[in-house]
């Protein structure tokens, strides 16, 4: 019963943050995307609050208490492998040839803890895109934002590459991606090592016939010895529902030999006595999810109508900035791009299409805002609500309006108003601030931006007639001015 309780937490969860990056239903399970202990960490940097210290303290104390659960529950990319696990097991039913059965392998640690070691030295030195490729949670959130809508060629490439690699390794492997290459899962295996509750197995009811060790998907029990390697097991209980003579069970992990402890490989459960007290069957969690969700969201139509027009126009074209323009809640460039590991959950939640993913290296898959197809909506904090990793942190409608990102710049010499040759005044007439008025100069009516009114929304960008390029163009801050 347990089990199946946990099955259908795990699918929950694992549709919830499909969903989330696929721009559905951000007020009620957003909240989920703060709960992924990498991007919680990078927040937890440059953020020392309560709420973040508890949720990165709260996995790590999960994970003594009980193990890896976060791995097979919360995870979208651990309950991917094991949504991929159970169909070749499903399929290979019919063909007892194919039938999928895993057996024990020695804890890779020449790659798993340098992986780790690398990842962490590239927090510190804000080398993001190694974060962004290996980070389990960015991971998924590209491959998620590369089906539900269009995006740059280089995303597409490297979401299928992700997604090619870890459904290969899951397929064959079970989850070796989680004990090999998984920084996070290394994380939370040096402390699961040494956890409180776990697998047991009962030396008097064990037969050693070796069938917990082929159902074990992270390959932790070693066949006829009765080890359990605790760093990698990823409490996916399989091995309980396997075992035939109910030798194993979930409950205190007790007598664990000093040996097992600094044996790094492996961790020996000595089989605990079953007790009255203890039930068998105790645990569930299989994170079997559903299937990935296909719900598509139409991307925005290429032809732009100008203010007020119906007739097809010109697309404009993306121009570089640099300053680059960054979110309100970045608080400057560099901050935003350290903490950014390239989720897409902004991306996708943008509702006016301002953010997209960068396709230089510097900043790969990392967001850049532009104007090109929308404007930040002065009411509108879609993505720091989302944002997960500390990037762009948390801001009400208010204090929006108050935060200069960056200011408008006026091109005079394509500007329609400003040659004389018609009177536009588009820029003026929809600028939220009132920081561009048109002043009269040499008998024509031209725009003029007063510096400190103007908060960079890019609206007047946006709506300037003049194509392909604006006359009128915001230069982003390398750090926000809060008024």
């Amino acid at each position: 019963m347990l089990r199946k309780i946990r099955i259908i937490l795990a699918a929950v969860v694992f549709i919830a943050v499909t969903l989330l990056f696929a721009g559905i239903g951000r007020d009620w399970w957003g909240w989920l995307a703060k709960l992924q202990f990498l991007p919680s960490t990078l927040r937890l940097i440059g953020s020392f609050t309560l709420g973040n210290v508890a949720v990165v303290l709260g996995i790590l104390l999960v994970a003594l208490l009980v193990g890896r659960i976060y791995c097979s529950v919360i995870c979208p990319l651990g309950v991917f492998q094991d949504l991929v696990i159970w169909l070749r097991r499903t399929l290979s039913k019919p063909f007892k040839a194919l039938r999928k059965r895993f057996k024990f392998n020695k804890e890779r640690r020449w790659v798993r803890y340098p992986v780790a070691a690398a990842v962490i030295a590239c927090i510190i030195t804000d080398l993001q895109i190694v974060v962004a490729l290996i980070g389990p949670y960015s991971a998924y959130g590209r491959m998620v934002k590369s089906v539900i809508g269009p995006g740059p060629a280089p995303l597409l490439i490297a979401a299928a590459v992700t997604f090619v690699v870890i459904f290969l390794c899951a397929w064959i492997w079970g989850r070796a991606w989680c004990n090999t290459i998984c920084p996070v899962g290394t994380v939370l295996g040096c402390v699961s090592r040494f956890q409180i509750f776990g697998v047991r197995v009962d030396e008097d009811k064990c037969v050693k016939c070796g069938a917990c060790s082929h159902a074990c998907k992270a390959s932790c029990i070693e066949e006829g010895t009765l080890k359990i390697d605790y760093s990698r097991c990823v409490d996916c209980f399989d091995c309980i529902g396997t075992c035939k003579k109910g030798a194993i069970s979930f409950g205190r992990v007790k007598e664990i030999s000093r040996q097992a402890r600094n044996d790094t490989s492996s961790v020996i459960s000595t089989g605990a006595k079953r007790s009255g007290e203890i039930s068998d069957g105790r645990r569930t969690f299989i994170a079997t999810g559903a299937l990935l969700i296909g719900t598509g969201i139409a991307a925005s139509a290429q032809n732009m109508k100008v203010d007020g027009g119906l007739a097809h126009v010109e697309p404009k074209t993306a121009r570089e900035r640099n300053p680059r323009l960054v979110p309100p809640g970045a608080g400057s460039v560099d901050n935003f791009y350290d903490k950014c590991t390239a989720c897409q959950l902004c991306v996708q939640n943008c509702p006016n299409g301002v953010l997209r993913p960068s396709t230089d290296l510097e900043h790969f898959l990392q967001p850049q805002m532009g104007y090109e197809k929308g404007f930040c909506r002065p009411e509108c904090t879609a993505c720091s609500d989302v944002c997960p990793s500390g990037a762009i942190v948390k801001v009400d409608r208010d204090a929006k309006t108050l935060i200069r990102i960056g200011t408008a710049v006026v091109n005079p010499y394509i500007c329609l108003a400003a040659s004389g040759e018609e009177s536009c005044g588009n820029c003026a007439r929809h600028c939220p601030t009132g920081a561009i008025s048109m002043i009269e100069t040499d008998g024509t009516r031209r725009p003029v931006v007063a510096e400190e009114q103007c908060i960079g929304c890019g609206n007047c960008e946006y709506l300037c007639p003049v194509r392909p390029e604006s006359a009128i163009s915001v230069k982003g801050l390398q750090s926000h001015i809060s008024k």
